[in-house]
């Protein structure tokens, strides 16, 4: 019986499925950022997209403000310096204090207070006020940081944010505040507005 030899053995058909050599070396090798830009095109599309930073930090804004336990509105607000998250914060009653949810009512709710006014009356803090004050006690710098917060701050927190010398804020949800803006503006404080779905991964 002939035998042939292995080094001259014609190579079998290739299967279309099969890919290529090259396909295989530039699958080998990704860049950095995930797939290579040599993939195949069904490849690259089924990267997942990637969020930006303004996506990122204000999806985390409104993760925190998943923990707030007010009763009429749930606010986060994320502190951010140099593309990192310095302190986080939500509304709610101080530190060691019953929430409004624990205790079951909110005093301006009873007393029909529209939004926006008497501050004074509810026992709880912002959410930009409780982020400050927690980079406070951090020991953490403000400084020429950016707010991201689910909701535009009222003047109270305007003034915060100003003396915390915050360059920045990015907000969600409008806020009818005229003091603020006016704040802010005399300030020269940064402020814009970037909407998310905060339920779109």
């Amino acid at each position: 019986m002939a035998f042939r030899c292995s080094g001259t053995s014609s190579p079998p058909p290739a299967s279309p499925d099969m890919p290529t050599a090259k396909e295989l070396i530039t699958f080998s090798r990704p860049r950095s950022g995930g797939l290579s830009m040599g993939a195949p095109a069904e490849a690259r599309a089924a990267r997942p997209c990637r969020l930006s930073w303004d996506e990122y930090f204000m999806k985390m804004a409104h993760l925190v403000a998943r923990r707030s336990t007010c009763l009429r509105r749930q606010v986060g607000a994320v502190l951010v310096k140099d593309k990192r998250i310095i302190a986080t914060g939500y509304n709610g009653a101080p530190k060691g204090l019953p929430h409004c949810i624990d205790i079951g009512r909110c005093l301006r709710e009873e007393l029909n207070v529209p939004s926006g006014q008497r501050h004074e009356l509810c026992r709880g803090l912002h959410a930009e006020q409780n982020c400050i004050i927690q980079a406070a006690v951090f020991g953490v710098s403000t400084r020429g940081a950016t707010l991201y917060t689910t909701t535009y701050p009222c003047a109270i927190c305007a003034k915060m944010i100003i003396n915390a010398e915050i360059r920045e804020v990015v907000y969600d949800a409008d806020y009818e505040d005229a003091l603020a803006k006016e704040l802010f503006e005399q300030a020269g404080v940064k402020v814009r507005r970037f909407h998310v779905d905060p339920e779109d991964p």
